[in-house]
């Protein structure tokens, strides 16, 4: 079954923090694992409303500084980036419908674990994720691979571009395609692109 389908067995975490400290994170129930050094290496990046990725060892760390928090996931390497960033933008979504946050932290002197609620939110999310109707799965060929790959594009790129077709980077097997997406999430076309970095 794909990632998508089943994208709780690829999950490592997930945190809702703001500069201070963690205001609810998400782990598998099996974890003992802690993620405070990754955490702090996505505070010092000030800028918001941007979408950014580290690779890290065996996993992929996807963050968004938003409305002064900052959400963050880890998940396996087979996950693709856009499914984490989708994953992202629906749990800022709901945390915002269930909490009213700016007021919350206009307070000062709460404690954390009132948001502890939002573990079942998390877990709802997570196990429907597939059903939410939140990725489109493009297939593009890749010549180096010589093979039809499964893309994974959010809904909310193609929708809010300001033109088409819209390029989307898929990196892979050690090289990169650049994907031409148009408003139909049908692809115009793939080139393969250098690297650097």
């Amino acid at each position: 079954m794909s990632v998508y389908k089943n994208i709780a067995e690829f999950l490592e975490f997930i945190n809702i923090s703001n500069e201070k400290f963690t205001l609810f994170e998400w782990k598998p129930a099996s974890s003992m694992r802690r993620f405070d050094l990754d955490l702090n290496i996505v505070k010092e990046n000030p800028i918001s409303d941007i979408f950014f990725h580290k690779d890290k060892g065996n996993m992929k760390i996807v963050y968004i500084r938003k409305h002064n928090l900052i959400y963050t996931v880890g998940a396996n390497l087979k996950v693709q980036y856009q499914l984490l960033e989708a994953l992202l933008e629906y749990v800022d979504l709901k945390f915002n419908e269930v909490y009213d946050v700016e007021v919350i932290l206009s307070y000062g002197n709460f404690s954390p674990g009132l948001f502890n609620g939002f573990k079942q939110n998390t877990e709802d999310i997570i196990k429907n994720f597939a059903d939410l109707n939140l990725i489109k799965r493009i297939l593009v060929e890749c010549r180096v691979c010589n093979a039809v790959l499964p893309l994974f594009v959010k809904k909310s790129v193609i929708e809010k571009a300001d033109s088409y077709p819209v390029p989307i980077v898929f990196s892979h097997r050690g090289h990169s395609i650049l994907c031409f997406i148009d408003q139909n999430f049908v692809h115009r076309g793939v080139e393969l692109v250098n690297i650097t970095g």
